[in-house]
């Protein structure tokens, strides 16, 4: 049985998505907040809104920073991420 290794390792799997995480949350964080008691705009609107804007990312990846940015803004962490961009 070998000991895990000291060295820290990145293990996020989407160099892509963490290139354009900041400037994704910047666009989709007034629909997300709008969204809380009504869906008015579909995850479907939202992926074409940010294939429009990064057409460097897979649907895959578009879909894994839809879904991270609602969940950051339920838990109330979406803020903290944009105020550090400041």
């Amino acid at each position: 049985m070998t000991a895990p290794s000291t060295e820290s390792r990145e293990r996020r799997e989407y160099p892509q998505v963490r290139a354009v995480f900041v400037r994704s949350c910047e666009l989709l964080a007034p629909i997300v907040a709008q969204n809380d008691n009504v869906k008015t705009v579909s995850n479907f609107a939202m992926a074409h809104m940010l294939t429009a804007h990064f057409p460097e990312l897979s649907s895959a990846e578009v879909h894994i920073v839809i879904l991270t940015v609602e969940k950051m803004h339920r838990e109330n962490r979406l803020n903290s991420i944009l105020t550090q961009k400041s």
